[in-house]
């Protein structure tokens, strides 16, 4: 399996009622080799206890106008603390490239609305999508194996903990010095010229 990806990827974050009921067929596919949280069974009520969590955000990743999963992101105990999960409900669409998309569209939302000092990743050693992208970009490293973390076709896996180095996700500044200089050059004169309207207009007693 190569890393890249042969159909254009576009994600969605879930903001609306009709986006959540999208995420919810997401989370109702049954089992997958490339979901970080592994084959998990969820009943209506789990599901919409993961979608009405003020603490998690989701991104929706569609192929050729078909969803083929999400990418969640929840806070934990610590500020600044994140985990991050994809949950795969198509698991032939995924590959490395499209995995590394997913991921950068997650985490360029989330590091604009957040201050960020961790974002951690857990992967199963029998999901080969996600080990090969681990191998193949440079975005997380490796901090150490979970042993018996994940239980599949009757066997035991270890996990591999990853955290994001978040420099490589930083994005870069859309303004350049010059361009932002001219930017509050012209904010300032749009500023005095509203004030100084606002004052013209004002009719002024003793």
């Amino acid at each position: 399996m190569d890393g890249k990806v042969t159909a254009s990827t576009e994600f969605v974050p879930v903001l609306t009622e009709r986006e959540e009921e999208m995420l919810d067929g997401v989370l109702a596919a049954p089992f997958s080799y490339v979901s970080t949280e592994g084959p998990v069974w969820r009943t209506a009520a789990m599901r919409r206890r993961i979608i009405e969590d003020e603490r998690k955000s989701h991104v929706l990743v569609c192929q050729e106008s078909q969803i083929i999963g999400a990418v969640s992101w929840s806070a934990g105990q610590t500020p600044g603390y994140f985990r991050l999960i994809l949950t795969s409900s198509s698991d032939k669409a995924w590959t490395p490239g499209t995995a590394d998309e997913a991921v950068r569209a997650a985490l360029s939302t989330l590091l604009r609305a957040a201050e960020v000092k961790r974002v951690e990743l857990l992967v199963a050693t029998y999901n080969e999508v996600l080990l090969e992208y681990l191998t193949q970009y440079s975005g997380f490293i490796v901090e150490g194996v979970l042993r018996d973390r994940f239980f599949i076709d009757g066997e035991f896996w270890p996990g591999i903990m990853c955290r994001a180095d978040l420099t490589t996700f930083a994005q870069r500044r859309e303004w350049l010095p010059e361009s932002r200089a001219e930017l509050l050059s012209a904010l300032r004169k749009k500023t005095l010229e509203d004030l100084t309207a606002t004052h013209d207009g004002t009719s002024w007693s003793a």
